[in-house]
């Protein structure tokens, strides 16, 4: 009797420890200008971003959406399901994405170039002057000003 009460009371810690664990996940690394999948177990009736500037979430249906890194820093995404009962709180953290990147310094100026297989201009957040024209560009290109 002692050791079934003992099963019982192990059985519904663990149970809650689950239940937490859920709302409470780990950490999401993702890459500037890219994009992280999140798939739900229940249906999501609300999201929030803490930093959009940071960060953004596009909602693909209840059960599936996507992070967005949009400048580097750290904020946080919670997501709510059924009577307000959180499915997601999670920090998000955005990076740089280095692959194929080389960094060259000039004095105080900094460029990276992408070198996939050849070697362009990669303006990012931070970078000196020099790489203000090509930002423009871009901008320009895609039809952002």
């Amino acid at each position: 009797m002692r050791l079934s009460r003992f099963v019982v009371a192990a059985v519904a810690a663990a149970s809650m420890f689950v239940a937490a664990g859920a709302a409470h996940a780990r950490d999401i690394r993702v890459a500037l200008d890219q994009a992280f999948p999140i798939r739900l177990s229940e249906p999501a009736e609300g999201v929030a971003i803490g930093n959009p500037q940071i960060a953004g979430v596009s909602v693909q249906n209840d059960r599936f959406l996507f992070v967005t890194g949009r400048s580097y820093g750290s904020t946080n995404l919670v997501v709510v399901g059924e009577n307000g009962r959180v499915l997601y709180s999670g920090r998000i953290v955005v990076t740089p994405d280095e692959t194929d990147v080389v960094m060259v310094t000039r004095g105080n100026d900094t460029a990276r170039l992408e070198c996939t297989p050849l070697c362009r201009p990669r303006p990012d957040i931070g970078d000196g002057e020099s790489s203000q024209q090509v930002q423009q560009q871009i901008a320009g290109r895609g039809g952002v000003r």
